[in-house]
């Protein structure tokens, strides 16, 4: 009953309002548990690697994740099949260091809860400047993890195509920039997932509100009760598209993805569950892979958008995104992925796969593995399951 109530799409919007986010968090809430859920993931291809014999494989620690649909359990499943000695590290321990000593790579992320994640992106860092450990993510890409801002300082950098987007950090700079921008806008918070902390900023008076409140003494309410939106602000430009918006999710040489659809009477796809599996258009996959090119690592998540002149643009990109099953692209009702050739050809080839398995083999490969053989990472193919 619940359930159902939780999918009417007026009920939708209002869970992701503020109003209804800081409510929340004042109720009392189920704890966040452990998920194993090994009995429900077998119905996927095996990711196999191609290990050299003369290279000893590491002993790995499996960082736990607290999500619904859990990373850590894909992690195991690929240690486990291929042979990998491993075990759980408890990082939130207090004797964290000494565990972590035992392990040549450390693997998982906690959560984007943002206690969690300013935790990991600290020891991470110890972990592999002080104590030499590989982790995947690296301390680098945690620092990325929902971190609005530098996403789009990265993009501006790298010139990739990313919706035009004004963040400033001086009061007088931001009220300048409300006369000079081009509404409607989409003001974001710096750290937020699944539409939570996003507004439509309709009119110049709207946006010098977001402003004043940021830059008042107290800084501004937003949809996490113990943090404020503190002398920052980030306004995007509203592209007006199709009604959907396109993820397309990269593991190596492979290419996944889905359409999600914008919920009637809002402006927001993410989060909002009305998800698309259909054949993902040329032009998205190679704008995902030009990010891939600036933002090299084992995996990364691009969302964009296709604006009405058919180009896509790139509206925000992560290291990770939550996964329910292994199929994550479907084309003519045919689970399976795009492989991205080194002569940039791209075709499809049909398989469930745990993008999870695949990132982590990807990051064994071509960063571990070369740290310790002086083996270099173009030197293997990495195409072959």
């Amino acid at each position: 009953m619940l359930n159902a109530i939780k999918k009417i799409p007026a009920v939708k919007r209002l869970r992701k309002t503020m109003l209804f986010s800081r409510l929340r968090q004042r109720l009392p809430m189920r704890e966040a548990l452990y998920t194993d859920d090994r009995g429900l993931i077998e119905d996927a291809e095996a990711v196999r690697i191609d290990w050299p014999a003369h290279v000893a494989k590491p002993r790995v620690g499996i960082v736990r994740d607290l999500e619904e649909f859990p990373r850590w359990t894909k992690y195991r499943k690929f240690l486990e099949t291929n042979g990998f000695d491993y075990d759980y590290l408890d990082i939130h321990a207090h004797d964290w260091i000494d565990r972590a000593r035992s392990f040549d790579v450390v693997v998982g992320l906690v959560s984007n809860e943002i206690s969690y994640l300013e935790e990991i992106r600290v020891k991470y860092h110890l972990l592999e400047r002080y104590l030499g450990k590989a982790c995947y993510p690296s301390a680098e890409q945690t620092l990325l993890y929902e971190n609005k801002c530098l996403e789009a300082y990265i993009s501006d950098v790298c010139d990739l195509p990313f919706a035009k987007t004004h963040i400033s950090h001086s009061q007088e700079d931001a009220l300048a920039l409300v006369e000079s921008m081009r509404y409607p806008l989409v003001s974001k918070v710096n750290h937020s997932s699944g539409s939570m902390g996003v507004e439509l900023v309709r009119t110049p008076q709207k946006a010098r509100r977001i402003v004043r409140k940021a830059f008042a003494r107290n800084g501004r309410s937003i949809h996490v009760p113990w943090l404020r939106q503190k002398n920052y602000v980030y306004f995007q430009e509203f592209v007006p598209n199709d009604g959907y918006d396109i993820r397309v999710i990269l593991a190596g040489n492979r290419a996944f993805g889905y359409y999600r659809k914008v919920l009637g009477g809002d402006f927001r796809a993410s989060g909002m569950d009305k998800v698309e599996k259909r054949a993902l258009p040329e032009d998205a996959i190679r704008t995902a892979w030009k990010a891939r090119q600036c933002l090299p690592g084992p995996h990364l998540v691009v969302d964009m958008v296709r604006g009405l002149d058919g180009r896509s643009v790139i509206i925000e990109f992560s290291i990770v995104c939550q996964m329910q099953t292994p199929e994550q692209l479907v084309v003519d009702g045919v689970p399976g992925s795009y492989i991205i050739g080194d002569d940039g050809d791209i075709r499809f080839e049909k398989g469930r796969y745990w993008v999870h398995e695949l990132a982590l083999r990807e990051f064994l490969l071509n960063d571990y593995l070369p740290r310790v053989s002086g083996i270099p990472p173009k030197a293997r193919p990495v195409t072959g399951l």
